[in-house]
């Protein structure tokens, strides 16, 4: 009876959690808010995990979230988009500089606040939150503060990105898409399935390089950009997947005693603050001389997490497969340049 109750107890919570995200989903749906069923799950689930800090979604729901996230991502890039991506190179020079930038200027301002080297380095990155805390745990840093850090920043981001997208979309003509796909096939709903399980699988083995959603998204788009398939995973499959996104999000804070945190929180909400603004106005500079649009290139530059980041991209539907492309980038530079720059800032 007692194994059954141990059993039984997370099962009772990850579904307490899944409803009341997509409640704030619909709800937000209803009230015509952007990103509704990230940024309504996010909210319902912040106010659950404050008020019941154990009534969190447990990560294997993240875990199995990523694959389908990346395969979703993967479908962007159809035979025509995969190929213009020659001309994409400029914006890897720019994103180098930009990172390199931003991280400079990060240091400077987290030293101000009295972080140590380490901790400072990887607090300025614009990684994703779980690539930072291993990354820093590995070369001394303070994971605390990192873990604060980065996940006030991921929520700032996912909960200010989509109404900035909406009013450069809103300025620079285009409409929000209403998200509906065409339901795959039989022979489809292979392909599909098959990137996703063969993505998992690969995808563990890479786990800290982000091969959860690197490996299924590089299938996907490899089955899509050879016209193997032009199918779409089903919009309600995607919907429930930006639930779980916003759910696990949104619990980040759960259990967190202000009063203990309550400095390095607004450190990170100035820096997320920095690089949001420092993202737009080179994105709308950038706008003029290259041949992205301004909302695209902002999405290409927010310093979100990696599946936050191409939830809010596909909801959107600008430029998918090159955002998609320029956080995948930012990914694999982060995780090949961080150790470098941690031993010239003086690794323990």
């Amino acid at each position: 009876m007692r194994l059954r109750a141990d059993m039984s107890a997370p099962v009772l919570r990850a579904t307490l959690v899944l409803m009341a995200g997509l409640a704030g989903g619909y709800v937000f749906v209803l009230l015509h808010l952007p990103l509704p069923w990230t940024l309504g799950a996010m909210t319902a689930a912040g106010i659950l995990a404050t008020f019941h800090p154990a009534l969190v979604l447990p990560p294997v729901f993240r875990d199995g979230a990523r694959p389908v996230i990346g395969v979703v991502a993967g479908s962007a890039f159809a035979p025509e988009v995969v190929a213009q991506m020659g001309d994409w190179w400029p914006i890897f020079v720019l994103l180098v500089l930009f990172f390199l930038g931003v991280t400079g200027v990060g240091i400077l301002f987290f030293r101000r606040l009295g972080f140590d080297r380490q901790t400072a380095l990887f607090a300025a990155m614009p990684g994703g939150m779980g690539e930072m805390a291993m990354l820093g745990m590995q070369f001394g840093a303070d994971i605390r503060k990192l873990v604060l850090v980065h996940a006030v920043r991921q929520i700032t981001v996912v909960t200010v990105v989509p109404f900035a997208i909406g009013h450069l979309l809103a300025r620079h003509g285009g409409a929000m898409p209403a998200g509906h796909v065409q339901p795959p096939a039989g022979a489809d709903w292979a392909v599909l399935l098959g990137c996703v399980v063969a993505g998992m699988a690969i995808g563990r083995r890479l786990r800290g390089f982000g091969g959860l959603m690197l490996v299924p998204l590089t299938l996907s788009a490899l089955a899509h950009g050879t016209g193997l398939t032009t199918a779409q995973i089903p919009y309600w499959i995607v919907a429930l997947m930006q639930v779980m996104i916003g759910s696990i999000t949104g619990a980040r804070f759960a259990g967190l005693r202000m009063a203990d945190a309550r400095g390095t929180l607004l450190a990170g909400l100035v820096w997320v603050v920095i690089l949001l603004a420092l993202s737009a106005v080179l994105a709308l500079v950038m706008g003029r001389i290259m041949a992205q649009s301004p909302a695209a290139l902002f999405l290409a530059l927010a310093p979100g997490g990696f599946s936050e980041m191409i939830v809010i991209a596909y909801a959107s539907g600008v430029e998918v497969a090159f955002v998609v492309t320029c956080h995948a980038f930012r990914t694999i530079y982060i995780m090949l340049v961080s150790p470098l720059l941690s031993r010239l800032n003086g690794a323990k």
